[in-house]
């Protein structure tokens, strides 16, 4: 897990940036666009959706890439006060209305009325994130987890199983991430 760790802290640096380049960021947004709209497609939500991110980063493509595409209403939050900033700037950029960016802690947040709640790959502790969720959460918010994937063999493999969520599928992106998504019982 401490692979993991050191991924996530350079992944965090390399997004801020990228984050200050109008060029780096559409880049890093269009090459990842395509295969968040394939993961997001498995969910049936309509366009009231509320839909809360943990961990948007500095460049919080995934948030960027829902808000073009669907109706939904995005609350993006990290912890970083800068990755915040940066997210907030580069929203306002895109010109994007149906998001809200802010600094916030999984750990902290209200996790109520959402439809859908999105653990970035980057979130730590995650299993206690996920537990979190499975106590606070409505019955029925569907949570997508992002996990190493095929590069769990490098980084370990994290323990996801929690009372209280139901897994219903894997998904292995074409980057090579997965994404486990579970429905709170």
């Amino acid at each position: 897990m401490e692979l993991q760790y050191l991924h996530n802290k350079l992944l965090r640096f390399v997004e801020k940036i990228f984050s200050k380049s109008n060029f780096l960021t559409k880049f890093y947004v269009d090459i990842q666009e395509r295969t968040v709209l394939e993961e997001f497609s498995q969910f049936d939500l309509n366009m009231n959706s509320k839909v809360l991110i943990m961990g948007c980063g500095s460049i919080p493509n995934t948030v960027i890439s829902l808000a073009r595409n669907k109706k939904w209403e995005i609350v993006s939050i990290d912890r970083d006060e800068i990755a915040v900033r940066n997210a907030e700037k580069i929203i306002d950029r895109y010109g994007l209305k149906n998001v809200i960016v802010k600094k916030a802690d999984g750990m902290e947040v209200d996790l109520k009325g959402y439809n859908l709640i999105v653990v970035a790959l980057g979130i730590e502790p995650k299993n206690r994130v996920l537990e979190r969720i499975s106590k606070d959460a409505d019955s029925g918010t569907y949570i997508l987890c992002r996990t190493a994937g095929a590069f769990s063999k490098i980084f370990g493999k994290e323990n996801l199983e929690v009372n209280g969520l139901k897994m219903i599928k894997r998904y292995r992106r074409k980057d090579g991430t997965e994404s486990i998504v579970f429905v709170k019982e």
